[in-house]
């Protein structure tokens, strides 16, 4: 006989009914089915991925390997000091013409140690611009004459005819208007001299030009300011001159420009010996305490100087000994000398 497993009592006879699940089953199977339900979902959601393959959702990994490591950096050099801008450093006697023949490039007190200064100034073109007239038995400050353009317009002065404008003299100057500006001419001659140069000068592509007048000629012309002025110091001691000179600097320089000419007929300038045939100026023009100038070729100036003691007679007959022995350099020595460049202006005191 086949055993029996009875949930209760047996139902009435007639027609078959769906038996009813107690009541425990009914709720194992809500469970069921709600867990079936909360699994469904959770796998449609990890099912659904993101164009490169990973699920929605998903924290993205972090691949520390598609990260390139920067290399170490170097310890940065010190910055190096600014270079000087613009046009190079011209040579002594530049934009003079005529070209100084066999030009001076320095000047040196042979046997005795010393340093280069290349004094550059790289904007002498953008400056004025000179033209030196002279007597014929005329030479550097004396008995002669500077035209300059661009000049300031004179302040006070008397009123002079110049050509056709009206131009002011004073002593030892004239100054007119010409060419949208003003030019002057300075120097030691007489006024209706003075008067005839500054006729005589027309301004062509910014620069002066003079027909010189009869009983005199243009040396040379070119810019106010020297391009460069090579100077090599020395100890006024070292060079057996301390006892007139003081125990400070004594040195010696090269330079061109109209500049230094300009300025000797406006200072207090006295006349020197002459040093290799060439009349000299004794002058504090030059800077230091004073010094000693001379022309060893048509726009270029030599001067020895010094700063120490008072510049008085005994100084003057210094320089003068020293000059003797101060022999030229030419540009290629100079070169080799290896100076120190300063760039400055080079504004004649």
């Amino acid at each position: 006989m086949t055993d029996v497993i009875s949930f209760g009592p047996e139902e009435p006879d007639g027609p078959a009914r769906p038996r009813r699940l107690p009541w425990w089953a009914r709720r194992a199977g809500l469970i069921g089915l709600v867990a079936a339900a909360v699994a469904g979902l959770v796998f449609v959601s990890m099912d659904r991925r993101t164009d490169d393959g990973r699920p929605t959702g998903a924290a993205t990994p972090t691949t520390t390997a598609s990260v390139p490591l920067k290399p170490a950096q170097p310890t940065p050099a010190p910055p190096t000091p600014a270079q000087p801008t613009g046009p190079a450093c011209a040579p002594v006697g530049w934009g003079q013409q005529p070209s100084p023949l066999n030009p001076v490039a320095g000047l040196r007190i042979d046997g005795q140690p010393s340093g280069g200064l290349d004094r550059c100034d790289r904007t002498v073109a953008d400056g004025a611009w000179t033209v030196v007239v002279r007597r014929p038995d005329g030479s550097f400050g004396r008995r002669g004459a500077v035209v300059t353009f661009p000049a300031e317009p004179s302040v006070g002065g008397r009123s002079v005819a110049v050509g056709g404008v009206t131009g002011s003299a004073q002593a030892g100057s004239v100054t007119w208007p010409v060419a949208g500006r003003h030019a002057r001419v300075r120097g030691d001659l007489g006024e209706a001299d003075l008067v005839a140069v500054a006729a005589a000068t027309r301004v062509e592509a910014g620069r002066p030009v003079v027909a010189a007048p009869a009983g005199l000629v243009v040396v040379t012309a070119g810019p106010y300011r020297s391009p460069t002025v090579h100077e090599v110091r020395y100890g006024s001691d070292s060079v057996g001159e301390g006892a007139a000179l003081g125990n400070g600097l004594t040195f010696t320089a090269v330079a061109s420009g109209g500049g230094y000419e300009d300025r000797a007929y406006a200072s207090t300038v006295r006349d020197g010996p002459p040093v290799h045939g060439q009349p000299t100026l004794l002058s504090d023009l030059f800077g230091g305490s004073g010094g000693i100038a001379w022309e060893p070729a048509p726009g270029l100036v030599a001067f020895v100087g010094y700063s120490g003691s008072l510049f008085d007679d005994a100084a003057g007959a210094a320089l003068h000994r020293l000059a003797l022995r101060a022999r030229p350099v030419t540009a290629e020595q100079w070169l080799e000398t290896g100076a120190t460049v300063l760039d400055q202006t080079n504004e004649p005191r």
